[in-house]
């Protein structure tokens, strides 16, 4: 994914674009490039106020609840009711995290665990499921030497 396709993603919502708007977008894409984990709304705000020192933490939560609306980003919420964000590439499947217990590493994992969902369906057939997550906790290598 590229910076032109992300704006011309979001022109197609509606959304107005503002400059702090872009500047999310843009820390959320190069998040997204790295192959980095989610980030949080703090995360984000340190990161735009580099170029717009008087954005805040309510105009950061507020476009990320517009772009979440919007499907454009994915909100998580983790064990430790941290809430994080991430963009949501074009074609992008669907996938699930690791969680590091000691350091907060996290990490996708490439797949979905589609059986355990399908077997849920069956076993509550009057329930329709929207949406699911699932997140793996454990130690990752790093922290397990130490």
């Amino acid at each position: 994914m590229v910076l032109g396709e992300v704006l011309g993603q979001l022109k197609k919502t509606g959304i107005r674009l503002t400059p702090q708007r872009q500047e999310i977008m843009i820390v959320l894409l190069e998040r997204f490039q790295e192959g980095g984990s989610p980030l949080s709304a703090d995360e984000i705000m340190q990161s735009v106020k580099m170029r717009y020192p008087g954005i805040s933490l309510d105009t950061v939560y507020r476009t990320l609840a517009t772009f979440t609306k919007e499907g454009l980003v994915r909100e998580l919420q983790f064990r430790d009711h941290s809430r994080r964000f991430e963009l949501v590439g074009k074609g992008e499947h669907h996938h699930h995290h690791l969680v590091c217990l000691s350091c907060g590493n996290i990490r996708k994992i490439p797949y979905c665990p589609e059986d355990c969902l399908e077997r849920t369906r069956k076993c509550y057939p009057e329930f329709e499921i929207s949406d699911h997550s699932f997140t793996v906790y454990g130690y990752c290598p790093k922290c397990r030497e130490d």
